[in-house]
């Protein structure tokens, strides 16, 4: 399915004092018959950074990348 119709929300969490990150994709109109199911991950941000405290941008992009197959996939047709 495409979700160019309706776009997208993309929020994020990182609470206070926390390396656990979360990162959610949704549709912007729900009700939408385009609408995919929202898709989410929490993830340690200690992940993304060398023993240096330098973001390895890389990694960090394949996990959204990854986040986004999952929310743009054919939902399963239940029988």
């Amino acid at each position: 399915g495409s979700f160019t119709s309706t776009g997208l929300v993309v929020s994020s969490k990182l609470p206070r004092f926390s390396d656990m990150y979360t990162l959610n994709i949704a549709s912007a109109d729900p009700k939408s018959i385009s609408a995919n199911k929202p898709v989410e991950f929490t993830k340690s941000v200690t992940k993304w950074f060398t023993k240096d405290g330098i973001l390895v941008e890389g990694l960090f992009w394949k996990d959204v990348d990854a986040l986004i197959d999952e929310y743009a996939k054919e939902p399963k047709k239940s029988k």
